[in-house]
C-alpha cells in the first residue's frame, strides 16, 4: 500500500498542489498525452491498481456478484469491499466516468454493427448521401467542438490562480 509522509504540509499549499494535479489532467489535449503523464506519476503497480478499481466499480455498477469479480480480476475480497464501500458512500466520480464508458462503448459498438451490416450487403444504398458541403459542415462542427472544449479546459485550470 502506497504511504504518505507523516510531516505535515500547510493545507493551503497542498490544496494548491492538488489543483495543479487536476489542472495537469484537465489541460492534457489528448489520452495519449493523459497516458504519459499517469507513467510518469504513477508506479506501474498503482497505474494497474487503478484500472482495476474501476473495472471493479464499473462491475459492481452492472451486479456483477464479488466472487466473479475476485476471480477474474485477481483481487482480494477486502478490495472489492473497499470499492463497493466508495459506491455506497458517494462514489460520484466512478459512476460518472461508468456512464460516460458506457456511451463510449454503446457508440463504438454501433460503428461495428453499421460496418458489418454494410459488408453484409456491399450493394445496399445508404439512406443519405454524403455532400461535400455535409462532410466540410461536419469537420468544422467537430474542430470547433474540440476548440472550445480546449479553451474550457484552460479557463478551468487558469481559475485556481484568480482564487
Amino acid at each position: 500500500m502506497t504511504k504518505l509522509s507523516k510531516k505535515q504540509i500547510d493545507p493551503e499549499k497542498f490544496g494548491h498542489y492538488l489543483n495543479n494535479l487536476w489542472s495537469a489532467f484537465t489541460l492534457m489535449d489528448s489520452k495519449e498525452d493523459i497516458r504519459l503523464l499517469f507513467k510518469d506519476l504513477f508506479t506501474r503497480t498503482e497505474y494497474k491498481m487503478f484500472a482495476k478499481r474501476l473495472e471493479i466499480a464499473r462491475r459492481l455498477l452492472v451486479g456483477e456478484n464479488y466472487v466473479n469479480i475476485q476471480r477474474e480480476l485477481k483481487v482480494g475480497p477486502d478490495t472489492v469491499g473497499r470499492v463497493s464501500d466508495s459506491l455506497t458512500e458517494k462514489g460520484y466520480g466512478l459512476r460518472k466516468a461508468h456512464e460516460k464508458l458506457n456511451k463510449l462503448e454503446e457508440k463504438f459498438l454501433a460503428k461495428q454493427r453499421e460496418a458489418t451490416k454494410n459488408l453484409e450487403n456491399p450493394f445496399r444504398k445508404k439512406a443519405q448521401r454524403k455532400t461535400l458541403f455535409g462532410v466540410a459542415l461536419k469537420a468544422g462542427a467537430v474542430k470547433l467542438d474540440r476548440i472550445i472544449s480546449k479553451k474550457i479546459k484552460q479557463s478551468t485550470a487558469k481559475k485556481q490562480f484568480l482564487e
